[in-house]
């Protein structure tokens, strides 16, 4: 077995542990198919669905023989703050040529932060931000020299790097290109209103995507009492190149403009009004949480993470109900999860440290059961020595390589590499960076609280078919499946490839496990939360 010199003590060790795991395809099949059937509903949350979701993952880590993590507890309550805005917005825009009406939905989708039934923007001034970024690291500020209280700005997706290879990281996305970002900045300044430029290609998603993902029911965190607009969301393209020429401005040369230093923003001379009328309760959803004690550091503790949630059910363009399975978002990834609970959960000996099995809540509305989770842990973050995510796994069959999304960040990548390397796969760096798929899973609220955190993602070379065929595939999910009533289960998937990435991941949160290491972060936005915890916890 121990024939890769450099990770010949990992192999050795996984021997010792009651011989090399072995993952399930019939188990993972049984719980991808029960998730995003259609009595499921589609698992939105605080919904009929998030019950059985729920019931079901934490039956199988009870029957697994997992210990409750919340106390005597499966669950960890996540209270949220629920927003349904009425389809009937309609943002008017005045001061051009002539007025402007732009339709929910058709032309914009546009939400409110705030727990209101009635928020309304009455004739804000509309400004060109730029990309909407501030960011002292690459001299960059959007905002110089503006007062945007009261006013509606209006950025682009994506940062600059996007356009211009020798600014910001170039085509890796930065967490400055996020539309959470682009709302918390405008947060930061005070502005009344902020509208997202959507552009399939920097965005990463086509518009219906936006529209399916952000239209209906919207979960938030409760307040906290900070500053929010009073409105937030996107706009199309097409429809900004009309808002633009009102103004008797062109949105390319604009774009143009933004991407290069110097930029300066500027008002439209527009004003837009849109009053939105909002169902507004607060509701509880849960995380799913159990344990593998450990034998010896029982209070330090390895995560692996995967949301459960996803849209729920919704009309369609034609009024009937849709439902929006996701299967392989992220049905695929409770399987994963469930699979290395059963795994370590059989393991003798036991592993020194704990490991914990997050299924998150609320990711498809901004992170937020993981978020909820990292400002309330069940263990605390400076004895939590990484967190393993899975996000949309690999249905498509073995690969002779893996991605990963955060590679390059900090030292869990030697474990991963080394687990890697065992199994005869290469690691290799996301294939797509510029859609920025840090920032778009769970694992980034680790990240953000300091712990050591990634997503190990889909190869692309893919065993018996051609150069580029792996690459097609995932671009033909986000096209076709990727937040919409498509992504549904298949028979004939191929789980080769889900077992490689589950043999990865258990190799390496068990040499975590059963180690001393602690992983640490590379100079970056994350180094100084964790050396604040080891700190603190010395």
């Amino acid at each position: 077995m121990c024939k890769f010199a450099p990770v010949v003590m990992l192999l050795c060790a996984a021997a010792a542990w009651a011989g090399e795991p072995r993952f399930e395809d019939a188990n993972i099949r049984t719980t991808i198919r029960t998730l995003s059937s259609d009595e499921f509903g589609g698992r939105a949350p605080a919904s009929p669905g998030e019950r059985l979701t729920t019931d079901y993952i934490a039956g199988l880590f009870e029957r697994y023989g997992l210990q409750p993590a919340n106390g005597a507890s499966y669950l960890q309550e996540v209270p949220l703050m629920r927003i349904a805005a009425a389809p009937d917005a309609v943002l008017a825009v005045h001061g051009g040529a002539a007025p402007l009406d732009l339709v929910y939905g058709r032309d914009i989708i546009v939400t409110s932060p705030r727990p209101q039934a009635r928020v309304s923007l009455m004739d804000s001034p509309l400004v060109f931000a730029g990309y909407g970024i501030v960011a002292p690291e690459y001299g960059w500020n959007d905002y110089a020299g503006l007062d945007v209280r009261g006013r509606t700005v209006v950025v682009l997706v994506n940062d600059p790097g996007s356009a211009d290879p020798a600014l910001f990281q170039g085509r890796n996305m930065t967490y400055y290109g996020r539309w959470t970002y682009k709302y918390e900045e405008a947060a930061r300044q005070g502005a009344a209103g902020v509208l997202i430029v959507h552009d399939t290609a920097p965005a990463g998603y086509p518009w219906e995507v936006v529209r399916n993902s952000f239209s209906g029911a919207q979960e938030k965190l409760l307040p906290d009492g900070s500053y929010q607009p009073a409105v937030e969301g996107w706009i199309t393209h097409a429809a900004a190149e009309r808002l633009f020429a009102a103004a008797g401005k062109s949105l390319d040369t604009l774009t143009r403009a933004a991407g290069r230093r110097g930029f300066r923003p500027l008002t439209l001379g527009l004003t837009a009004a849109v009053t939105l009328h909002d169902e507004v309760s607060e509701v509880r959803s849960h995380n799913v949480v159990a344990q593998v004690r450990g034998r010896r550091h029982p209070l330090q503790v390895v995560i692996y993470s995967a949301h459960w949630d996803h849209f729920g059910t919704k009309p369609g363009p034609d009024g009937k109900p849709q439902i929006f399975h996701g299967a392989v978002d992220n049905a695929s990834g409770v399987a994963a999860l469930l699979e290395l609970a059963r795994v370590f959960a059989q393991q003798r000996p036991a592993p020194a440290r704990s490991v914990l099995f997050i299924a998150t809540t609320s990711e498809e509305q901004g992170l937020l059961g993981a978020g909820y989770y990292a400002t309330h842990p069940l263990f605390p973050l400076a004895d939590t020595v990484a967190d393993l995510n899975m996000d949309i796994m690999n249905v498509y069959g073995a690969t002779r390589d893996l991605t990963l999304a955060g590679q390059f960040m900090s030292g869990l990548d030697d474990d991963v590499k080394a687990a890697a390397r065992a199994e005869g796969l290469m690691l290799l760096p996301d294939a797509e960076p510029e859609k920025g798929h840090y920032f778009r899973a769970d694992h980034f609220q680790f990240a953000r609280a300091g712990v050591p955190a990634l997503t190990l993602g889909n190869g692309t070379d893919y065993v018996g078919r051609p150069a580029g065929w792996g690459l097609a595939q995932r671009q033909a999910y986000t096209a076709q499946r990727y937040h919409k009533p498509a992504d549904v289960y298949e028979a004939d998937w191929d789980l080769a490839g889900m077992r490689q990435q589950l043999q990865v991941l258990y190799l390496a949160g068990r040499r975590l496990a059963d180690g001393g290491e602690w992983p640490a972060w590379k100079p970056g936005p994350f180094r100084a939360a964790r050396a604040a915890q080891r700190r603190a916890s010395q």
